[in-house]
Formats: C-alpha cells, structure tokens, sequence
C-alpha cells in the first residue's frame, strides 16, 4: 500500500489529507481530520470519482483527485473507452 500525506490550506485552516492506495485494488483512501472517503478509479473512463463515506466540498475532491492522478500514474481502468465492454464475458 501506498502512501501520500499533504497539508492544504481551506479557507486559510490548514487541513492535513493522507492518502492512501489499496493494494491490488484501484481504490484509495483519503483521511482528512480522521474521517475516511473512498475514491476510486473509473472502470471506463480512468477518472477519479468519489465512492463512499463523507461527502468533502468540492475544493477538496478536486485536489485529491489530482493528487491520485498525479502520484498514481499507472493505475488504469479494466477497459478502454470505445475498445470494449462487459458484455463479451461471461458471469460466473
């Protein structure tokens, strides 16, 4: 698992953000004052988007997002845009 910790001014507080990745999984953890909001990696579209716990303001998902993208460059979707779908495998 890896690990980012930042601090980023909010409306002139400094607020501490840690980030940290899911091992084998493309999921992260963002703990910003002790509370843990998961995002995740878009299957289709490779963008980060918000998948559960507290909602944070939309200041705050940006730069996470940014910090996933920056620091996390090789974590990709399954499936490419317009290459492929689900619907070629089988359900088990």
């Amino acid at each position: 698992m890896r690990h980012i910790a930042c601090t980023l001014n909010v409306d002139g507080v400094p607020t501490k953000i840690n980030i940290r990745k899911v091992a084998k999984e493309r999921r992260f953890l963002a703990i910003v004052d002790q509370t843990v909001t998961e995002y995740i990696i878009s299957d289709e579209t490779n963008e980060v988007e918000y998948y559960e716990g507290p909602v944070l303001n939309n200041y705050l998902t940006e730069k996470i997002a940014a910090l996933i993208k920056q620091y996390f460059p090789k974590v990709k979707a399954i499936v490419k845009v317009g290459e492929d779908n689900y619907e070629d495998y089988d359900d088990y």
